[in-house]
Protein backbone atom coordinates (compact mmCIF):
# COMPACT_ATOMS: atom_id res chain seq x y z
CA UNK A 1 0.00 0.00 0.00
CA UNK A 2 1.53 3.49 -0.75
CA UNK A 3 0.59 6.14 2.19
CA UNK A 4 0.70 9.42 2.50
CA UNK A 5 3.19 10.69 5.50
CA UNK A 6 0.15 12.35 7.01
CA UNK A 7 -2.17 9.35 7.12
CA UNK A 8 -2.97 7.77 10.61
CA UNK A 9 -5.51 5.12 8.85
CA UNK A 10 -5.86 3.39 5.37
CA UNK A 11 -9.05 1.09 4.05
CA UNK A 12 -6.87 -1.88 2.65
CA UNK A 13 -8.48 -2.18 -0.95
CA UNK A 14 -7.57 -6.12 -0.64
CA UNK A 15 -9.70 -6.99 2.14
CA UNK A 16 -11.37 -3.64 3.06
CA UNK A 17 -9.98 -4.07 6.53
CA UNK A 18 -9.67 -0.71 8.32
CA UNK A 19 -5.49 -0.55 9.18
CA UNK A 20 -3.83 2.32 11.36
CA UNK A 21 -0.57 2.82 10.57
CA UNK A 22 2.23 3.35 13.31
CA UNK A 23 5.61 5.00 12.32
CA UNK A 24 8.60 4.51 14.55
CA UNK A 25 12.13 5.84 13.80
CA UNK A 26 13.34 2.97 11.79
CA UNK A 27 9.42 1.53 10.44
CA UNK A 28 6.43 2.23 9.11
CA UNK A 29 3.52 -0.63 9.60
CA UNK A 30 -0.12 -1.42 9.98
CA UNK A 31 -2.27 -2.78 12.83
CA UNK A 32 -5.95 -3.92 11.60
CA UNK A 33 -8.58 -1.44 14.01
CA UNK A 34 -10.34 -4.99 14.51
CA UNK A 35 -7.87 -6.48 16.64
CA UNK A 36 -7.41 -3.31 18.62
CA UNK A 37 -10.84 -3.06 19.67
CA UNK A 38 -11.07 -6.96 20.24
CA UNK A 39 -8.53 -6.58 22.88
CA UNK A 40 -9.58 -3.17 23.71
CA UNK A 41 -12.82 -5.11 24.50
CA UNK A 42 -11.02 -8.17 26.31
CA UNK A 43 -9.16 -5.22 28.55
CA UNK A 44 -12.22 -4.07 29.26
CA UNK A 45 -13.81 -6.72 30.52
CA UNK A 46 -11.30 -7.71 32.70
CA UNK A 47 -11.47 -3.85 34.28
CA UNK A 48 -15.14 -4.15 34.58
CA UNK A 49 -14.49 -8.23 36.47
CA UNK A 50 -11.04 -6.45 38.84
CA UNK A 51 -13.85 -3.75 39.65
CA UNK A 52 -16.93 -5.93 40.68
CA UNK A 53 -14.24 -8.29 42.65
CA UNK A 54 -12.74 -5.38 44.25
CA UNK A 55 -16.22 -3.90 45.27
CA UNK A 56 -17.11 -7.60 46.67
CA UNK A 57 -13.81 -7.98 48.87
CA UNK A 58 -14.63 -3.95 50.56
CA UNK A 59 -18.06 -5.34 50.98
CA UNK A 60 -16.66 -8.69 52.49
CA UNK A 61 -14.25 -6.69 54.44
CA UNK A 62 -16.85 -4.35 56.00
CA UNK A 63 -18.74 -6.90 56.69
CA UNK A 64 -15.80 -8.79 58.66
CA UNK A 65 -15.34 -6.10 61.06
CA UNK A 66 -18.79 -4.91 61.88
CA UNK A 67 -19.78 -8.97 62.38
CA UNK A 68 -16.87 -9.28 64.90
CA UNK A 69 -18.15 -5.95 66.91
CA UNK A 70 -21.67 -7.98 66.64
CA UNK A 71 -20.34 -11.26 68.11
CA UNK A 72 -20.43 -12.30 71.69
CA UNK A 73 -18.06 -13.84 73.70
CA UNK A 74 -17.95 -16.51 76.32
CA UNK A 75 -15.90 -16.54 79.61
CA UNK A 76 -12.80 -17.68 78.05
CA UNK A 77 -12.78 -15.11 75.20
CA UNK A 78 -14.90 -17.41 72.14
CA UNK A 79 -16.13 -15.58 69.79
CA UNK A 80 -19.84 -16.49 68.70
CA UNK A 81 -23.02 -14.99 66.33
CA UNK A 82 -25.21 -13.86 68.67
CA UNK A 83 -28.71 -15.82 68.90
CA UNK A 84 -32.13 -15.08 70.30
CA UNK A 85 -32.70 -18.56 71.66
CA UNK A 86 -29.35 -18.94 73.18
CA UNK A 87 -29.78 -15.51 74.75
CA UNK A 88 -33.31 -16.44 76.11
CA UNK A 89 -32.08 -20.13 77.57
CA UNK A 90 -28.96 -18.03 79.04
CA UNK A 91 -31.39 -15.31 81.12
CA UNK A 92 -33.72 -18.37 82.15
CA UNK A 93 -30.69 -20.84 83.75
CA UNK A 94 -29.54 -17.47 85.17
CA UNK A 95 -32.75 -15.82 86.67
CA UNK A 96 -33.63 -19.86 87.45
CA UNK A 97 -30.87 -19.83 89.61
CA UNK A 98 -31.15 -16.74 90.62
CA UNK A 99 -34.65 -17.60 92.15
CA UNK A 100 -33.66 -20.59 94.17
CA UNK A 101 -30.61 -18.95 95.47
CA UNK A 102 -33.12 -16.73 96.83
CA UNK A 103 -35.94 -18.91 98.35
CA UNK A 104 -32.67 -20.91 100.11
CA UNK A 105 -31.55 -18.11 101.22
CA UNK A 106 -34.84 -16.81 102.86
CA UNK A 107 -35.14 -20.49 104.34
CA UNK A 108 -31.97 -20.67 106.17
CA UNK A 109 -31.69 -17.11 106.80
CA UNK A 110 -35.41 -17.49 108.70
CA UNK A 111 -34.48 -20.82 110.32
CA UNK A 112 -31.49 -19.75 111.75
CA UNK A 113 -32.26 -16.79 113.44
CA UNK A 114 -30.12 -14.36 111.89
CA UNK A 115 -31.54 -10.84 112.59
CA UNK A 116 -30.80 -7.19 110.77
CA UNK A 117 -28.39 -7.26 107.93
CA UNK A 118 -27.56 -10.88 107.87
CA UNK A 119 -30.86 -12.20 107.52
CA UNK A 120 -31.20 -10.06 104.12
CA UNK A 121 -27.43 -10.21 102.67
CA UNK A 122 -27.73 -13.71 101.38
CA UNK A 123 -31.49 -13.33 99.32
CA UNK A 124 -30.10 -9.98 97.93
CA UNK A 125 -27.55 -12.20 95.98
CA UNK A 126 -30.38 -13.97 94.61
CA UNK A 127 -32.34 -11.12 93.36
CA UNK A 128 -29.30 -9.48 91.93
CA UNK A 129 -28.68 -12.52 90.02
CA UNK A 130 -32.51 -12.69 88.93
CA UNK A 131 -31.84 -9.01 88.05
CA UNK A 132 -28.28 -9.37 86.03
CA UNK A 133 -30.13 -12.97 84.36
CA UNK A 134 -33.07 -10.52 83.10
CA UNK A 135 -30.58 -7.97 81.94
CA UNK A 136 -28.34 -10.16 80.29
CA UNK A 137 -30.84 -11.95 78.27
CA UNK A 138 -32.23 -8.71 77.04
CA UNK A 139 -28.83 -7.22 76.23
CA UNK A 140 -27.89 -10.20 74.43
CA UNK A 141 -31.43 -10.47 73.04
CA UNK A 142 -30.85 -6.99 71.38
CA UNK A 143 -27.59 -7.92 70.04
CA UNK A 144 -28.52 -10.92 67.99
CA UNK A 145 -31.59 -8.65 65.94
CA UNK A 146 -28.69 -6.32 65.50
CA UNK A 147 -26.96 -9.18 64.37
CA UNK A 148 -29.38 -10.50 62.21
CA UNK A 149 -30.28 -6.74 60.37
CA UNK A 150 -26.68 -5.98 59.71
CA UNK A 151 -26.10 -10.01 57.93
CA UNK A 152 -29.09 -8.99 55.76
CA UNK A 153 -27.71 -5.48 54.57
CA UNK A 154 -24.56 -6.78 54.14
CA UNK A 155 -26.17 -10.05 51.97
CA UNK A 156 -28.44 -7.60 50.13
CA UNK A 157 -25.43 -5.23 49.26
CA UNK A 158 -23.51 -8.17 48.25
CA UNK A 159 -26.37 -9.79 45.86
CA UNK A 160 -26.61 -5.81 44.16
CA UNK A 161 -23.04 -5.95 43.81
CA UNK A 162 -22.86 -9.21 42.34
CA UNK A 163 -25.67 -8.21 39.54
CA UNK A 164 -24.21 -5.26 38.41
Amino acid sequence: LEVPSSAKFVTCSHCSGVLQIRRTESAIYTELLADIAEKTEELSERIDDLATNSELNAIDNQWQIERESLMVHNKHGKSQIPTRGSSMAAGIIVTIFGCIWTVMAINITSSSGSVGAAKGVFPAFGILFILFGIYNSISNFKKAEKYERAERRYRQRRSEAERS
